[in-house]
Formats: C-alpha cells, structure tokens, sequence
C-alpha cells in the first residue's frame, strides 16, 4: 500500500533546488524542470535525496535530436554514461531505485558500469513491443528494449500491492487458497507488454486510446522528438518504487513523460534535458492539467 511520505524532508530538498545553477523552471513548487546537461546538475543534488531515478539515456544510434550529437565514439559514449552513473548513486535515498531504459546491447555494457557504483541488480525487464520500424534482410527485427531495475539497498522501496496482477492459474489449489485469504494477485513478470498494462491500470484504467505500446502516440505528445516513451509505461515503474510525495527524477527527461507520470501519481519530480525546445515543451505537459482545471 502507497504511502504518504512527502514530509518536512522531501520539502525541504526541494527547495535546496532553488540554489542549483542553471534556475529551473518551476511547476507549482514540486517539479523542477533543468535546461542544462545532467551531469551539472546531478552534481549539485545533495547526498541520499532523491527516491527514484527513471531515465531513457540517448542511444548513440544517430537519431535526430535538435542540439545533442547522438552519434559519439562508443568508448566516449559508456565513459559519459559512467559520470552520471556515479552521481545517480550517490543522489539516491537508502530505499531508493533507478530504472534504466535502452537497447539490451547497451545495458549489457551499462551493467558493469553500474555495478562499480555499489547499486544493487534487481532484475532485467524486458518491453516487449513488436514494432513495424528497423527491419532488416540481414538481422533479426529487433522487438525488445530492456529495463535495468537497480536499487541502493536490499531494503528498496517496493509497492507489490500498487501494481498487482491477476494470477495465470487461479483455479490450482494452492492459489485459490491464496485468494480466499485476500490476496489480489503477482507482481508482474520481467516481460511487459499492452495486456500486462491493462491488468496492471485496471481499477484506474488509463485512456488506451492515446497511447500504444508500438509507439508514444499520445495526444500530448511532441511530434519532432525522436524518441518518447509511453506514460502507462512509466506508471508501473514510478507506483511501484515511490510513494506520493517522493522525489521522481529523469536526467534525460526528453519530453518530460517521467515528470508528468510523475504528476498524474501526485509525486514531486526533477526533470534534466539539455534541449532548449524540448524543456519548453514540458514546461507547457506540466501545465495542461493546472490550466484546464482554471479554465
């Protein structure tokens, strides 16, 4: 069960960020959103302060972004990654959590680099999302990206009951028992895909009809960004590893997804991107809600 756990502490972090060179743009005093690159801000985030770290890092595969080379040397690539790593660590509260999303060859040379930090490999999640881009004559259809799930401690934060799944065989002895005794069902499997977020949303069902698993085609969404990630998506992650009022932050916060889950689940949140255009972009998601309940 979710908790309220936004005190005096988190309050009190939060407004340390008025200190933080470049000044952040700030949304109704709980999300903070920075134009600059991570690592400089990451850098000014104060010890064991932040719940969890939910970030979708560039893939150095050389997409279009407006401002970011997205196409360094592989060597540059992991050494940058590294830094920030580092300072995702450092930043992360005792319970807290980080959940990186990127190519499962990309994670793979990430592992090593995150575990010299001291977090803890929980698991590899797959996102099963069988698109109709990247075919190729001479591979395999790439149908995956993966989702590192590290934590500070063996004490993370973790609300089974918050994303909860009915069981596959509920007429076995042995989970009827388990039902009779209250309990609602399993923690979702390392593999998600559309039918696990509707079993996952089903007492809150998000509007399915503005969102793919295949593809972010939200009506919010920013249309010139190469990469967006689906906000049901990101609620697992954030209902599960946070309580509201934690601290939510993306380091590659891109169009701002993280920070409106983030919103939408009445958690406060910290959104780095380097692009100009894109961090206007969620200034403007951040607002929609505060603007249509004024009008």
């Amino acid at each position: 069960m979710e908790e309220d756990t936004g005190g005096l502490e988190n309050f009190k972090m939060i407004k340390n960020l008025d200190k933080i060179k470049p000044k952040a743009k700030v949304i109704d005093d709980e999300h903070y959103l920075f134009n600059s690159d991570c690592l400089e801000v990451l850098k000014q985030i104060p010890n064991n302060s932040i719940k969890l770290i939910v970030t979708d890092p560039p893939y150095n595969i050389g997409l279009k972004y407006n401002q970011y080379d997205d196409n360094k040397k592989w060597s540059d690539y992991y050494k940058e990654l590294e830094e920030r790593f580092k300072e995702m660590a450092r930043i992360l509260t005792e319970d807290g959590s980080l959940y990186l999303i990127n190519y499962p060859e990309v994670n793979a040379y990430c592992m090593p680099l995150l575990n010299k930090t001291g977090l803890i490999f929980r698991r590899w999640i797959t996102w099963h999302y069988p698109s109709n881009i990247g075919h190729s004559k001479t591979n395999y259809t790439r149908t995956q990206r993966s989702i590192l799930f590290y934590t500070k401690s063996m004490k993370n934060t973790f609300n089974k009951d918050a994303i909860v799944q009915p069981y596959k065989n509920p007429d076995v002895a042995k989970i009827k028992k388990l039902i009779m005794k209250g309990k609602r069902g399993r923690t979702p499997y390392d593999s998600l895909e559309e039918k696990d977020l509707f079993e996952i949303f089903k007492e809150e069902m998000p509007d399915f009809l503005n969102f793919n698993l295949l593809k972010n085609v939200s009506k919010d969404r920013e249309e010139k960004h190469p990469c967006q990630l689906p906000l049901p998506l990101l609620k697992v992650f954030i209902k599960a590893s946070s309580n509201k009022g934690d601290i939510v932050l993306d380091c590659y916060a891109g169009t701002f997804t993280t920070n409106k889950a983030a919103k939408d689940l009445e958690r406060k949140s910290i959104g780095i991107e380097i692009d100009k255009k894109y961090v206007s972009f969620g200034i403007k998601r951040l607002k929609e809600n505060d603007n249509k309940r004024n009008s």
